[in-house]
Order: structure tokens, then C-alpha cells, then sequence
């Protein structure tokens, strides 16, 4: 448990925010073989369109968005964030509207927000509430002082 919490420590403090695929990289024909893996989410086929859990790990950003389907990626592999996660689309915070259901959320930011300790994040009160917050990058459910709690 000791070595997840400070992965998670670790991934909170210098995880980077989600990249949206651009037509081009969706178009994309070949892609270099260099390694930089990358966690590629594909939105589900029902539900909404600001956060997902479809995910794959891809060598790069580039065979990433050419696979089919793929929509956004997160910097590193998917098996570097935690088994649970649900990914914000980087677009989320474009739509203001969400409903007002309570659902506890743990919101986890991007590298642009910096904490002193433990993974950086902020309770939400449901999914959308936390990816409409355009610093959030991906989420857990639950309150987020219940996380290691949760981890086991």
C-alpha cells in the first residue's frame, strides 16, 4: 500500500494534463517506432462526453490517436494511474452545464497546480463537476481523503 500512495504522490504531482487528438494526428498514416508511452482514452459509447474509463496504453502519442476511436491521451501508461481512474476530455471545461446530483468525486489535477503533499486534488461534488474545473485531469470516486483508504 506504502508503494501505491507514493506512486500516487509521484503521478499527482507531475501528471500532466489530457491532449485531444487533432484531425491530423487521427489521419495519421505511419508513426515513428520511438518509445514515449502514453495512456489513449475512447470516450463510451453511451454516456457522456467529458470523462471517460476506456483507456489503452500506446507507445506514443502518434499510434495512439491513429487507432481508431481514440479521442485524447494522458501522458505516460495507463497502468501508471490508478485501476479506477476516469479521464476528463480536455474539452469538459468548455461545458458549464452539469447537474446537481452528489456523487462524491475526487478531482486530481494537472501539473499546472502544485501541493506540498499527497496527490493534488479537490473534492467534488459529482464527475462533472470536477471536469469542468479545466486544471482537472482525471478522477476517483469518493472523497479524496478516503483514497488510500480505498486503495487496498
Amino acid at each position: 500500500m506504502n508503494k501505491l500512495l507514493i506512486a500516487l504522490t509521484i503521478l499527482g504531482l507531475c501528471a500532466a494534463a489530457n491532449f485531444k487528438c487533432t484531425s491530423e494526428m487521427k489521419a495519421a498514416k505511419f508513426c515513428t517506432m520511438e518509445y514515449m508511452p502514453v495512456c489513449g482514452i475512447k470516450m463510451a459509447e453511451k454516456g457522456s462526453s467529458k470523462y471517460s474509463s476506456v483507456k489503452a496504453t500506446y507507445g506514443n502519442k502518434c499510434s495512439a490517436c491513429a487507432t481508431e476511436g481514440v479521442e485524447f491521451y494522458a501522458v505516460g501508461s495507463c497502468d501508471e494511474y490508478p485501476k479506477n481512474v476516469t479521464f476528463c476530455h480536455p474539452e469538459a471545461h468548455l461545458d458549464l452545464a452539469c447537474t446537481r446530483e452528489l456523487n462524491p468525486t475526487c478531482g486530481l489535477f494537472d501539473n499546472s497546480i502544485t501541493c506540498s503533499k499527497g496527490p493534488c486534488g479537490s473534492n467534488f461534488s459529482n464527475k462533472c463537476m470536477a471536469c469542468i474545473n479545466e486544471h482537472v485531469s482525471y478522477l476517483l470516486t469518493g472523497f479524496c481523503q478516503n483514497q488510500e483508504q480505498n486503495k487496498q
